[in-house]
This record gives C-alpha cells, structure tokens and sequence, in this order.
C-alpha cells in the first residue's frame, strides 16, 4: 500500500473512532439524565431561586461527580451580578456558588435585554427538548441582531445530539442542526 493511501486510512479509521467516542458519551449523558432525579429546567429554578434573578447558561457536566453536575449562570435581578452555581442532579441541592466576571459576557448583549425577553431559559429548554425528543444538556442566550435567542444542545435516546435555536420574542425553534 503506498504511503498516501496508509495516510488516508489511518486518518478516516481516526475519523471513525472519535465519531463512535463522541456517540457513545453522548449515549452516557442520555443515560445520567435519565437517571437524574431533577432535570436541567427544575435545577435552573433552583439556582433562579437561590439567586434571585434570571439564569443565561446551564449545562450538564458528566464529568464532575459520579452523577455528574448541573453548572448554571444567574444574572441578579438589578443586571450587575452574574453568578454560577453547581446543582446535584440526584438531590437538588446547590453545592457551590461563586462570583462570575461579568464584563466579556454581556459586550454584545445588554442585561435589560435578557430581562425584558419574553421567553424564559427554562421555557426555551422545554421547546427545544419537546422539538428533538431528548434531554437538554446545555443552553444559553445569545443574541441575533438585536433581539435576544437561545442555543439549547439536546442529547438523543440514540446516541446523537441536535442543537437548536430558540427565539426570545416568542419561544419558537428558529432553527435545528
């Protein structure tokens, strides 16, 4: 076999390992979040609650923990203090809380802005989730134009994830890939 075609095998035989990799801990955190006993909107609540504002990120981390861990941003309800909670998915409990900086988050868009947008965080998770037939694992407020959006990452029953938009105007999935 000449030396270009062991190059071309070697690099679609690594093509397909991490293609099977990325398919198999997909199909784990399916799995964590099956098995969690509070999902990713009820751990957003909590850290809402506890914070007293408005979340803009949540995602799941499979790997904190043997249960893995919820990581969440609140912006407090006066628009200067962001801050990052750690929720157990097992108990619910709230299991660290720290200042986050806030100035590179909010350089394209403004805390009114994710104040005002009628569509909630937990409300854009749901949509997506009901709209791929999976398990959230990380969300977060984006903006196009001028207007606010969310990035929702929904993991599958069959090993795959599809990420969608969700509008901030009206909760609808803007767009899915």
């Amino acid at each position: 076999m000449s030396a270009k075609l062991t190059a071309i095998a070697a690099a679609m035989a690594t093509i397909f390992a991490v293609s099977a990799a990325h398919s198999a801990n997909t199909a784990r955190q399916q799995q964590a979040l099956s098995d969690a006993k509070i999902s990713l909107t009820q751990a957003v609540s909590l850290a809402q609650e506890q914070g007293g504002g408005q979340a803009i990120s949540a995602n799941y981390d499979l790997e904190s923990g043997a249960a893995g861990e919820y990581q969440l941003q609140v912006l407090g309800s006066d628009g200067n203090k962001l801050t990052k909670y750690r929720v157990d998915p097992n108990t619910g409990k709230i299991t660290a809380a720290a200042n986050e900086p806030f100035e590179k988050l909010f350089t394209r868009l403004k805390p009114t802005s994710i104040q005002n947008a009628p569509t909630s965080l937990t409300r854009a998770i749901t949509a997506a989730e009901q709209r791929a037939g999976g398990k959230a694992t990380d969300a977060a407020v984006d903006r196009d134009g001028d207007q606010v959006q969310y990035t929702v990452k929904v993991a599958k029953a069959d090993g795959t994830t599809e990420k969608l938009r969700v509008n901030g105007a009206d909760g609808k999935v803007a767009s899915a890939r």
